[in-house]
């Protein structure tokens, strides 16, 4: 993902003592920067996916709501799915927008109370401790608060406002206001007082989905994915929209008045910025000069597919709500499964190339240096695709049919993929140069 551009431009600059595409190679953060955010989210993904066996059977009945599910939510969104985009836009920006995160010494900051927070929250949320939910949910909007600021900071000063720039300061904004309605929340788990908490909750998580993730989703995929397809000369119109129509429906959502006919519009807004979404993502591979798919970027095609069928998903189950826990909670696990994968996919992108250009790039023209795609086996890489994705389409199915077995069995298959790419990841980052 992020590496790939940061490697190829560091490969160049050592052919050519002119800087590439006006970014130096000095400008390229240290790789323990991210990558403590990697580590610290492949940690929270290999939890994430034990916890997901043990709540299959929860999930299979619809109890989405109890504590325990509710904490596996937040390993997965907030563990994995967060913490992997904190870690990939501190290498992103400098390719993105030419400069380079303008406080690295809070990022540190953010990281260290984003891990306090998520595994402190996971934990009271599992013990039943109000003191510690309280914590932990301030600790998390710390985290939120100080990465927001930093990554405004960054954006402000630059000139060349593209649709990546515009989607990340959205992103930025709606970073801001997640947090809020978790605090809310979290005081509500055990003081009460929300008039409608479950539509409260819907409202947190699609403003963080929405709002945060979908913006940074758009904004990195116009970048990354024409450059890991080869793909030249596709329209970006479809981009444009959907960043326009997210962000009016994270607005939306984040306004507390307007009633019903607010959150409707604001769904709709939201389908539709998916449909514009899915719509440039085909197009990106439909332009492709690369014709074969290799692993992360068939687990990323799937994260997407995915969204599609969450859009499918909403109306029904949105409008039904919780007269429905078992078709909620399929919702919610094909939009996190989604998201899950599309991530997923970008680690077999990410990881290699970041390995390769601290590790091999400086001994490029010196000695003979393997290929970025022989760090790893592109055959097990695959394998792990598989695993993934149908063990996330056995649990949804299973919660749909209200099957426990399998449930349960699709959820093992998953973890099996899920510890399967921690395990390669890992060889990968601890690879010597021989």
């Amino acid at each position: 993902m992020l590496p790939t551009t940061a490697g190829l431009l560091t490969m160049r600059a050592s052919r050519a003592a002119a800087p590439v595409a006006g970014f130096a190679p000095s400008k390229l953060v240290p790789p323990w920067l991210p990558g403590q955010h990697f580590v610290a989210a492949l940690v929270f993904y290999a939890l994430g996916a034990i916890g997901l066996v043990v709540a299959a059977p929860d999930l299979s009945h619809g109890y989405f709501f109890l504590p325990r599910v509710i904490a596996l939510v937040h390993l997965f969104t907030l563990g994995w799915i967060v913490t992997s985009i904190f870690g990939a836009l501190c290498q992103f920006l400098p390719v993105a927008v030419g400069s380079s995160i303008r406080f690295p010494r809070l990022v540190h900051l953010s990281f260290a109370s984003l891990t306090l927070g998520v595994a402190t929250f996971v934990v009271a949320l599992l013990a039943s401790n109000r003191s510690l939910l309280l914590f932990g949910a301030f600790s998390l909007s710390l985290s939120f608060t100080v990465f927001a600021v930093n990554l405004a900071a960054t954006l402000i000063p630059v000139r060349e406002r593209s649709l990546t720039w515009w989607a990340l300061a959205g992103a930025a904004v709606f970073l801001l206001a997640t947090p809020a309605y978790g605090v809310v929340l979290a005081f509500d788990l055990h003081d009460g007082g929300l008039a409608d908490r479950f539509g409260t909750i819907g409202q947190h998580a699609h403003i963080a989905l929405i709002g945060f993730v979908l913006m940074v989703v758009v904004g990195v995929a116009h970048r990354l994915l024409p450059m890991f397809l080869l793909s030249h000369g596709a329209s970006e119109r479809a981009a444009w929209a959907a960043l326009a129509l997210l962000f009016g429906s994270a607005a939306l959502l984040t306004v507390p008045w307007g009633g019903r006919s607010r959150i409707a519009v604001a769904g709709a807004l939201g389908s539709a910025g998916v449909v514009a979404l899915l719509v440039q993502v085909a197009t990106f591979f439909k332009h492709r000069q690369r014709k074969a798919i290799d692993p992360g970027m068939s687990l990323a095609a799937s994260g997407v597919l995915g969204l599609g069928l969450a859009v499918v998903l909403a109306p029904f189950a949105l409008s039904r709500g919780v007269a429905d826990l078992r078709l909620l909670t399929t919702y919610f696990v094909v939009v996190l499964g989604a998201l899950t994968l599309f991530v997923a996919g970008h680690y077999y992108k990410i990881i290699p190339f970041l390995v390769w250009n601290h590790r091999y790039g400086p001994l490029l023209g010196k000695r003979k240096v393997p290929r970025v795609s022989e760090l790893f086996s592109e055959r097990v890489a695959f394998l792990d695709a598989a695993l993934l994705a149908s063990g996330l389409a056995g649990l949804s199915l299973g919660i749909l049919l209200e099957s426990e077995v399998l449930a349960r069995v699709a959820a093992i298959v998953f973890a099996a993929g899920a510890w399967l790419q921690v395990i390669v990841i890992a060889r990968v980052a601890l690879r010597k140069v021989a």
